[in-house]
Formats: C-alpha cells, sequence, structure tokens
C-alpha cells in the first residue's frame, strides 16, 4: 500500500512534535532538580532541610508524611499523617550510610513517581550529609563524650526554656541531683575504665527509667542533673526512689570483675522567683544531706 506525500509529512510532523515536547520535558525537569538543588543549600538544619525537600517533592508526587531516621545518632524527624501505602529509601554516599527516608500516603506510589523521587533524592545526598556534619558538630558541643548526658555549658539555656514553659502552662517543675556513692572507690578498686563503664550504664539506666523529655545532664565527675518537667515534688519523689532502686539492681562487670552501686539523690522543686544558682543550691544541700545521714537516699528540700 503506497504512502502519500501527506500521510510522510504528517508524521515527520508527529515525530517533530514528539521531539520538541521531550526536550521541553527534560529541560524543565532539569530547571526544576536545579532549583530544588538551590534550595537545599540554604540551611544545614536536618529539619529545615527534609521539610523543604518534602514540601518540593509534593508538588509532583503528593505524600502525606515524611520520616528519616538514623539509629546511629538516635535521629527520628518526622511531620505529617502516617498512612498505609510507604516507599522506603536508604541513603548513603560512597557506602557511607546517611540514613532511613520514608514517605507515606493513602495510595500505592506508581512506578513513575517513585522514578521521580529516586531522581530528586540524589540531590539531597550530599546536603544531608553536611546536615548531619552540622548536626554531629553542635551536638558534640552540647554533650558529655563519655556518657552522652548533656553538659553543664547546656544547663543554663535548657533551664531557661524549662522554665518559660512552667510558667506558660502553670505547670510544675522539679530539679533532681544524683550522685554515685563512693565512686573514688571503684575508680581505686577496680580502674579508670571500669569507672567509666559505670558512668556509661548510670546514664543509660537513667534514660530508660525517666521519660524522654527529662533533659539528663553529667556535671562533672559522677554528679548529674535531671530536670523533672511537669513534676512537682511528690511525684519527683517517687520517681527517684524507683531511679534509685533500679541503679542499686545494676551489676557491672570488668574483666575479672563484678561490682554495684548506690546513688544519694537531692530533689527541689521551682519557686516562681528561682534563678539556676537558687534551684541548684537548694538542690545541692538536700544532695549533701543525702550523703551526710548515709547515702542511697532520696532527700527533698
Amino acid at each position: 500500500m503506497a504512502i502519500s506525500k501527506e500521510q510522510i509529512t504528517m508524521q515527520l510532523n508527529k515525530t517533530q512534535n514528539n521531539v520538541e515536547f521531550n526536550s521541553a520535558s527534560i529541560q524543565a525537569g532539569e530547571q526544576a532538580v536545579s532549583r530544588l538543588a538551590q534550595k537545599l543549600q540554604t540551611t544545614l538544619l536536618l529539619n529545615e532541610l527534609l521539610t523543604i525537600f518534602s514540601t518540593e517533592l509534593s508538588a509532583n508526587v503528593n505524600h502525606t508524611s515524611f520520616k528519616f531516621t538514623q539509629h546511629d545518632n538516635n535521629i527520628l524527624i518526622e511531620d505529617g499523617h502516617v498512612s498505609h501505602h510507604s516507599c522506603n529509601y536508604e541513603l548513603s554516599i560512597e557506602n557511607t550510610p546517611l540514613g532511613t527516608l520514608t514517605f507515606t500516603r493513602r495510595k500505592r506510589f506508581l512506578d513513575n513517581e517513585l522514578s521521580f523521587i529516586e531522581n530528586n533524592i540524589s540531590t539531597l545526598l550530599y546536603p544531608l550529609r553536611n546536615a548531619l556534619l552540622y548536626h554531629q558538630a553542635i551536638l558534640s558541643a552540647h554533650t558529655d563524650s563519655l556518657t552522652g548526658a548533656l553538659n553543664r555549658s547546656t544547663l543554663k539555656s535548657v533551664y531557661q526554656k524549662e522554665v518559660a514553659l512552667t510558667k506558660r502552662h502553670s505547670s510544675n517543675l522539679t530539679l533532681m541531683v544524683l550522685d554515685i556513692d563512693f565512686f573514688k572507690k571503684v575508680n581505686d578498686t577496680y580502674g579508670h575504665n571500669a569507672g567509666d563503664l559505670a558512668l556509661k550504664s548510670l546514664t543509660q539506666c537513667i534514660k530508660k527509667t525517666l521519660r524522654e523529655s527529662d533533659p539528663l545532664f553529667r556535671l562533672g565527675g559522677e554528679e548529674f542533673a535531671i530536670l523533672l518537667n511537669d513534676t512537682d515534688l511528690a511525684g519527683a519523689t517517687l520517681l527517684a526512689e524507683r531511679l534509685r532502686k533500679e541503679i542499686q539492681s545494676i551489676i557491672i562487670t570488668h574483666q575479672q570483675n563484678t561490682f554495684s552501686m548506690s546513688v544519694s539523690i537531692g530533689l527541689t522543686q521551682f519557686a516562681n522567683a528561682d534563678s539556676l544558682e537558687d534551684i541548684m543550691l537548694r538542690a545541692d544541700s538536700a544532695l549533701y544531706k543525702a550523703k551526710k545521714t548515709g547515702r542511697n537516699k532520696v532527700i527533698s528540700l
């Protein structure tokens, strides 16, 4: 069957239009990626970075939530409402894991949408690595390297925030300070590595027993402080007694030795005009009284 010149011309025009359309689509895609890359360069904060990525992505791939996790550094960032269908991405650069990014929505993600996400994730990787490095640097500046508790230098700023929340919600705030009894004897008998292990075990026990919302600080040596938000003195006393018993039950094994430890605890409740120095002085006085009257007990003032 012969093909007319008109049919050939129409086919050529159609092919040309498809080429122009594909070219325009590619160009639009490249512009979108370039725009995304520029926006991702505007922050080093993990929350902001991931929110920017999610917002830009939603223009082409609708989703109801995202979640980023990195277990090594206990990072969990999530936003939105989790739905039934999800897609997960293990992110890494040059075999270095960065974390896991998950998107969810009510209906299944289509293949072309998954391809779009994957193409855009490549733009996220290096900004994400930089944000993680920044996050680690900030964390290192505010935490004790041995135990992972917040360090003393951050206590004042965190205290001010907790006081502001306490006043805003007309709630209670109690300060707990604790000290390992006869800690010098642990170091002298079993060595400083055993002492370090005791401090780590103590920190883990505190974090397991208390709420995640209660900031934990290592003040120095074997002394720690915890701000118990939305907790009055009676509630804090019950919690402190439970913590004291949990710590006393810990059996620490180091080389061929096993040993246990106890703590003395001082408590005091925030009063409206308390500065950090005021409340610390009362809590330290309660702690001193606990040690003076036999140790391994809870005293409140």
